[in-house]
């Protein structure tokens, strides 16, 4: 794994004392990769520089050029020079777009929220500079990820799910961040039925996640969350 902070010098402002001192922060670090498909320029992506091939797999499956593993026939990441060359074969055709009929204890999202924002993000902890994700599904934790972009940490998890075979129409994304529509929209290409964010969510994501029958919590603290559209699939524990 690539080192994802690097130490920086700065000069911090004390306003109590009014002077100011020399420090090292952490900062989290952003590389910029350009991606090629069958030898064709697709795109530049802006990252955090580890799990680059499941953030490869992730941004061709929610750009709908893939949408299996199997589609993707050879991933080559050149870390030294940035470059990422993905070839893919024809796609194949999703079975369904309906979302799972299930149900998640709120404790436990709760406790993985927690858990997320305390014990699970490192470059977060460190450098306060990236967002983190992780997929639940209910009882464990499956996958985690980190990266400077909230968008890249949702398509890291998506790359990873496809690559180790993981059904995602009966997890959770739990995420650090903010839902806007953009991630509403990657959530539905996802076919996640359930996300629960830290932050707020936007007015339009609201509606999306409404449209598209997603569970969308959000406001998570340490003692509680709220729940914005269908919230049939969260539930309270027994006893």
């Amino acid at each position: 794994m690539s080192t994802q902070f690097v130490t920086t010098e700065v000069t911090r402002f004390d306003a109590a004392g009014n002077f100011f001192v020399p420090e090292t922060k952490f900062t989290a670090v952003e590389v910029c990769f350009d991606l090629r498909i069958n030898g064709k320029s697709f795109r530049q992506i802006f990252c955090s520089p580890n799990d680059i091939e499941d953030l490869t797999v992730g941004v061709l499956a929610q750009a709908g050029e893939i949408s299996s593993a199997d589609d993707v026939t050879h991933i080559d990441v050149d870390a030294e020079n940035f470059s990422i060359d993905a070839e893919t074969s024809a796609v194949t055709k999703n079975s369904s777009d309906e979302l799972g009929d299930v149900h998640f204890s709120a404790k436990k999202i709760l406790d993985c929220a927690d858990k997320l924002l305390s014990e699970l993000s490192p470059t977060h902890a460190k450098t306060n500079g990236v967002h983190s994700g992780l997929l639940f599904d209910g009882e464990k934790i499956l996958l985690v990820r980190e990266d400077i972009g909230r968008h890249n940490v949702f398509d890291k998890i998506h790359g990873a799910a496809l690559r180790q075979r993981i059904n995602l129409r009966d997890k959770v994304l739990i995420f650090s961040g903010r839902c806007s529509a953009e991630m509403i929209f990657k959530l539905q290409r996802m076919k996640i039925p359930v996300v629960a964010a830290k932050s707020v969510p936007t007015t339009e994501a609201i509606e999306l996640a409404r449209k598209f029958g997603i569970t969308l919590a959000a406001r998570m603290s340490a003692g509680s969350f709220c729940i914005y559209t269908n919230p049939q699939r969260i539930v309270l524990e027994e006893g």
